[in-house]
């Protein structure tokens, strides 16, 4: 019985993950270039049991092996706006500099920085937009479309999250290249990628698989105070 609570309460800290996964997507349904993630669970070690002739195996609940950002082009949205832009490559990104170094962001969202008398485009969080080079992109009226930079990698999977819908490079993602003539829709924005049925759907699923360890667990812990009750 001491298996089958500990089995059961693996099962229900690990699937509270998965939801929160999902609530976070179902939270970020609206925002500008925001990209899905889903979680991925595998079993943890079996035990062999011999019975008769059988061998059978008797798992031990399940665990959170990895969640995976679904890079899947986002509708475009019209906004007019000059400073906007929407990237039609799913697998294309703009450069921001942080103070954390340079992140990658499909958030097109951009604005005007008066720094020292002179304007620079920058993200919704005050970053800077790079261009090609790597270099700040100085702009001086909402109505110009300056050129901006455009990269890839080899990888996009290893891509580490950094929050604010940015992106770090790591090794398993290879470093960033400049995409040459790149598809730019200037006055469109990247809806998220969230598909709101789909994560309803993965909510309920795991809502229900919460409830069914949750009652095991439960049900164990009757069972042991029965018989601790009876020595």
């Amino acid at each position: 019985m001491i298996n089958s609570f500990y089995t059961a309460a693996a099962g229900t800290i690990n699937l509270q993950n998965g939801i929160d996964v999902t609530a976070n997507n179902v939270a970020n349904l609206a925002t500008t270039g925001y990209k899905a993630s889903t979680a991925t669970f595998s079993d943890l070690l079996y035990t062999n049991i011999q019975y008769g002739n059988q061998q059978l195996k008797s798992g031990h609940g399940t665990r959170l092996q990895k969640t995976d950002t679904l890079f899947e082009q986002g509708a475009p949205k019209q906004t007019g706006r000059a400073l906007d832009y929407c990237l039609m490559q799913p697998d294309a990104f703009f450069a921001v500099q942080t103070k954390d170094g340079v992140q990658y962001t499909r958030n097109g969202n951009f604005h005007i920085s008066l720094e020292h008398d002179k304007g620079y485009l920058v993200d919704s969080a005050g970053n800077h937009v790079l261009d090609a080079n790597g270099h700040p992109i100085s702009v001086a009226s909402e109505n110009e479309s300056p050129t901006v930079g455009v990269f890839s990698f080899s990888n996009t999977g290893g891509l580490e999250r950094a929050g604010n819908t940015c992106f770090k490079a790591t090794t398993l993602s290879g470093n960033a290249s400049v995409v040459r003539n790149p598809e730019v829709k200037n006055g469109f924005l990247e809806d998220s990628s969230v598909d709101n049925a789909d994560q309803m759907v993965s909510m309920i699923e795991y809502q229900r698989a919460f409830q069914f360890n949750s009652k095991i667990v439960q049900i164990s812990d009757d069972i042991m105070q029965t018989v601790n009750s009876l020595r």
